[in-house]
């Protein structure tokens, strides 16, 4: 029996019980069935790069882009209000802040 003889039950291409090619399906697939495998498995890559690059993105935020903390104009009011700074003080940190 030749080396290329041998079935799809032995694990290799050959002509089997249905004809040249690979399986039962034989020939009937041939380059239809390669290129849709080829589409499938491109698309199943597609969709674990978007799903890698989602995860990526949703694990990689520090925090809300709205959240920045308080106001430094109304933490200087604050000190201004428990003694902590001069009035002076608070006009000078009002006019840097401002401009």
């Amino acid at each position: 029996m030749c080396p290329m003889c041998s079935g799809w039950w032995t694990g290799g291409w050959g002509w089997g019980p249905w004809g040249w090619g690979w399986g039962p399906w034989g020939n009937a697939l041939g380059i239809i069935g390669l290129i849709l495998n080829l589409v499938l498995f491109l698309g199943f890559l597609a969709l674990l790069g978007v799903g890698i690059a989602w995860l990526v993105r949703r694990l990689g935020r520090a925090a809300p882009v709205g959240h920045r903390g308080p106001d430094p104009l109304e933490i200087a009011r604050r000190r201004l209000a428990a003694g902590e700074i001069t009035l002076a003080e608070f006009e000078e940190i009002r006019s840097r802040l401002q401009s």
